[in-house]
């Protein structure tokens, strides 16, 4: 290498690191990873498109939600609650994209700062659209497909960098947190949307299950749609009232498939929390990074915040699908289900009602660390 090409590496390296430094970033070390190659790859797609649309601006929703709150922190509620809910309620849920978005077109500033959450989001959504493939493929044996899901289980399994947990987490992580809530009780119109979106991707599982013919399953998931459709009309008193379960939206599918719906489960929990570390103004944002790559960690791992499956199941039945939008099979849809909370109850709330009215056996309350702001020496 003679002098000038020297230079101009040391000067090129000089200026990344400054890059790096005057950013305070960190290197990141995930990578992509697409589909497990399968002839059912994309059969939702070809025989669900109005759902699978719905789908492509759901991560709209998600992406502008998380940029909007990394970048304008101080903007009025009504840039999401009004602005970019009418837009997407209004405009884009109706005419939606043919073909999934990409997000980091969306969501640039957030996608730079914390590349490995985004990943795992991605990594899971993975593995939502391609066990929906298997049950949209009418070629595929019932007695196949759960030799199928079981591989795209294992396949998933494989990125441990990214995987979110098959053991139930319990709500302290989700809000039991010093950050916890911020995001619902500053926007409920908004994150009501986004466990709308959450009851509609874990209950479309559950018509695809239970029907009996590939007739029966259309019936069902455009009644899963319109179900949907419901939750926005009268926002937010017309959404879920918590965070949907896929036990109790979805019980046929939790039974045959527990552990993805675990995996589900944590997905939207870890949703609901990066919200709020990005909605609270508890959270410095020199700190907001180190949260949710905690919050990150303690979904992936098996040990910190767990509760067994019983447990789990117990958690779902008492805090009432009823509070959740309804179970997403035999949908009466002249009327939604009569929630029995108000706007801006916790999953302890619901737990509490379930015991005192329905006398379910609910598991107390387990003490963690993580309740109160960490030591920022780190």
């Amino acid at each position: 290498m003679n002098a000038a090409a020297r230079t101009r590496t040391l000067l090129t390296g000089a200026a990344l690191a400054g890059i790096v430094n005057s950013a305070g970033a960190q290197w990141s070390t995930a990578y992509e990873q697409t589909y497990l190659p399968a002839g059912h790859n994309w059969s939702f797609r070809e025989q669900y498109r109005v759902a699978d649309r719905l789908f492509n601006a759901f991560d709209y929703g998600h992406a502008i939600l998380y940029e909007l709150l990394h970048t304008k922190p101080g903007a009025p509620a009504e840039r999401l609650e009004e602005q970019e809910y009418d837009f997407i309620t209004r405009k884009l849920l109706v005419r939606p994209p043919a073909l999934p978005l990409e997000e980091a077109a969306i969501e640039v500033q957030y996608a730079k700062l914390v590349p490995e959450a985004k990943m795992m989001f991605d990594w899971a959504h993975v593995l939502h659209r391609q066990i929906y493939d298997v049950w949209a493929d009418e070629r595929i044996a019932l007695a196949d497909k759960d030799a199928r899901v079981a591989e795209l289980l294992r396949y998933y399994r494989t990125r441990r960098d990214l995987a979110f947990s098959a053991v139930p987490k319990n709500m302290e992580l989700m809000e039991g947190q010093y950050y916890s809530s911020a995001f619902r009780e500053r926007f409920p119109k908004f994150n009501g949307l986004i466990w709308g979106y959450h009851w509609l991707q874990v209950g479309l599982y559950e018509p695809l299950i239970v029907s009996k013919t590939a007739d029966e399953r259309q019936t069902g998931v455009l009644a899963a749609v319109s179900r949907f459709w419901q939750m926005l009309e009268s926002p937010p008193a017309s959404m879920p009232r918590v965070m949907p379960m896929t036990a109790a939206v979805a019980p046929a599918f939790a039974e045959r498939y527990p552990e993805a719906a675990i995996i589900f489960d944590n997905l939207h929990a870890m949703h609901d929390v990066i919200s709020d570390v990005l909605a609270s103004p508890d959270v410095p944002k020199d700190r907001k990074r180190a949260e949710i790559l905690r919050a990150a960690e303690r979904y992936r791992d098996d040990t910190s915040f767990v509760m067994t499956r019983e447990e789990w199941r117990a958690m779902a039945e008492a805090m009432g699908a009823h509070n959740m939008g309804g179970v997403a099979t035999g949908i009466i849809l002249t009327e939604l289900p009569k929630p029995t909370l108000p706007v801006g109850a916790t999953h302890r709330d619901a737990m509490q009602q379930g015991r005192e009215h329905e006398g379910h056996e609910v598991p107390e309350r387990r003490e963690h660390q993580g309740h109160s702001p960490p030591d920022r020496s780190d």
